[in-house]
Parts: structure tokens; sequence; C-alpha cells
């Protein structure tokens, strides 16, 4: 490709507006912006690509990830060099735009066990978590252990949660927005917005605090999800992730409002963590998510673990879901009904 030519792509690039849509529109991408984002971030980290591979890698069928190719070559993204590759403009938009920039995968299933490259983020983790206000068990809190909440940031990466994204955080004792600082900095990435709403005043004055021992601005917020979410947080989020009290109601409130919080795109993303339950509550459980609008698209066992928490047996399951075109918060306004399970207790008493 000539310098002029390259010159002139970069340039369609930089004032094309929302190409991700575009593509995804003339494509027919069921998945929207955040298919053709996944087929770039896939070229992005593996190089030169063949179709079937890019297939397998982004879980999109071969005809579809070939429309997107053909879409995004017209655009001057793509070329085909021993398969398919991103034109230097491409790569320059994907960074400047989509603020990639990282190319380290964590294979599974190495990723959910920390490797000794791991061990100081791991030790800064532990002396953080150390010097965290104390359980509040009113509050269903039950501390994830340091390893946990690196795993979570590094799941987080792999799924493309962190990468020039905005990420919502609900509930935070175990300090998951702290491991995504360390993360990032280890890492040299660039996470765009960490919000994290929290009704303990304890945990809100701390994490604001540790934040800046980590890379990572966090933008602590005193808020009782009870209440709708800030009106200047609704549909401003790419991804949520929340470990919610251990009942029902409380699943069902956190989603909803994690849902509030996400963009109204298909394929954004909400992480929830649930510990087992009887086969009835569990389908309860997964349609509590579904009737949200939230596709459940994996279910990692027994991923996380906590210091306490002897009601879950210390282990609870990881899942991740993506937004449909019916995203729909099942809880609007206040809610007035039972949250924890201590309510729940003094409700039987």
């Amino acid at each position: 490709m000539s310098r002029r030519t390259r010159k002139r792509n970069r340039s369609n690039i930089r004032h094309s507006g929302n190409v991700l849509a575009d593509v995804a529109a003339d494509a027919r991408l069921d998945e929207g912006p955040e298919g053709v984002r996944r087929v770039l971030r896939a070229i992005y980290r593996a190089g030169a690509t063949p179709v079937r591979d890019l297939s397998r890698e982004t879980g999109l069928p071969v005809p579809v990830v070939a429309a997107v190719r053909g879409e995004l070559e017209t655009r001057g993204w793509l070329e085909r060099r021993g398969g398919v590759i991103l034109s230097s403009s491409g790569r320059d938009a994907v960074e400047e735009q989509l603020g990639l920039s990282c190319r380290r995968r964590f294979q599974r299933p190495v990723f959910p066990v920390l490797d000794d490259e791991m061990r100081p983020l791991h030790a800064r983790m532990e002396a953080l978590g150390q010097r965290r206000p104390a359980v509040d068990v009113r509050l269903d809190q039950s501390h994830a252990t340091a390893e946990t909440a690196l795993r979570r940031a590094i799941f987080l990466y792999e799924h493309d949660g962190l990468e020039g994204r905005d990420v919502l955080i609900l509930g935070d004792d175990d300090l998951t927005s702290l491991a995504i600082g360390l993360l990032a900095d280890f890492l040299g990435i660039s996470v765009r917005r960490v919000v994290v709403l929290e009704c303990d005043p304890r945990l809100v004055a701390f994490l604001s605090a540790a934040s800046r021992e980590t890379g990572q601005a966090v933008e602590a917020v005193e808020h009782d999800l009870r209440a709708d979410l800030p009106g200047n947080l609704l549909g401003g989020f790419d991804l949520f992730f929340t470990d919610p009290p251990y009942t029902l109601p409380g699943l069902s409130l956190f989603v909803s409002r994690g849902a509030a919080g996400l963009r109204p795109e298909v394929g954004k993303q909400g992480v929830i963590c649930f510990g087992s339950r009887r086969p009835d509550e569990t389908a309860t459980a997964v349609g509590t998510i579904t009737d949200t609008g939230l596709a459940p698209v994996e279910i990692v066992p027994d991923f996380n673990r906590y210091a306490g928490a002897q009601m879950l047996a210390g282990v609870s399951h990881l899942i991740r879901t993506v937004a449909t075109a019916r995203l729909s918060p099942r809880v609007n306004g206040f809610y007035e009904g039972s949250l924890y399970t201590a309510d729940r207790s003094r409700k039987k008493g």
C-alpha cells in the first residue's frame, strides 16, 4: 500500500464516526458493534489470521466473519496478507478509538490460577485486603480472597471488559476495582472509567484512598442500590460487575441496577457472582437474569473463593452475560422489600 493511500485511509478512519455500528449494519450482524469489535480485537491480538480461525476465536459463523472482514476492508481497516490483518491505519484506529494496546493472553485453564509472574500483584492485593474495613454481616459482606479479586480482573480483561471500557461495579467489599487497577498497571492498559456504587461509607472512603496506590482512579460513590442509579450513570457503561447479596431478591435488584447502567447496545456485558442453590432456586436465579434481557453465555463453577461465607461453603460461581436487544431492568424506582439474609431472618422472627 502506498504512503498516499495509507494517509487517505487514516484520514477516512479518523473522520468516519461510528464505524463499528456502520459495519455491523452493513454486514447485518446481529451482535452489533460489539461483534465487530470482537473481530478486530482477535486480529489485533493474533496478527494475520485465517477467517476460519477468527470464527472459532469470536464464536461468529464463518460467513458472518467474512462479511465483517469485507466491510472493514472497504473502510481501510483490514488487509489480506497471509490471513486477515490490520492495516497500519486500522491498527492506529483500534488503538486510538477502541483503546486496545495489549496482546497478552491468559489461556484456560491457566488464567483462573495465578502463576509466579503474578505473585507481586497478589502480595499487593493481600496488603490492601488487610487494611480494608471489617466485614459487616448485616450487608452480606464476605471478603473474597486476594487471588479471587485478581482472577476476576484477568477474566474481565480476557473477555474485553477492560481496555478502553467504562466499568460499573455494584458493591465492592471484595476490592475488585483495586485488582482491576493493579492488573491494568501491570499490563500497561487503559481502563477508561471505573465507578463503584457502595452503601458502606467505610468502603467508599477506603476505595477512594487505596485506588491511588493501584494506578487506576476509582470513582467510589456512596449509594444504596435500593434507590435507582444516579441519573448521570444511567446507560453509561460497557460492563457491570456485581457480587450481590445472597438472596434471590438481592440478585434481582443488583442485576436490574447493573442493566440500567449498561449502554443499550447488544453485547454489553454483565458479570455476576452467585452461589450454588437448589435446582428450583437456580432456575429462578437464571430466569431473573434472562428476564432482564441478559443472556448467560458462560458459567464458571466455584470461580470465587471467600474468607468466611459458610452459607456458600466459601465459594460461588461466576456468570458472564451479554445484553440482548430487549435489555430491561426488572426493578425500577425505590425497592422496599427484603434484601439481605439478615432481613429474611428478621422476617421469620
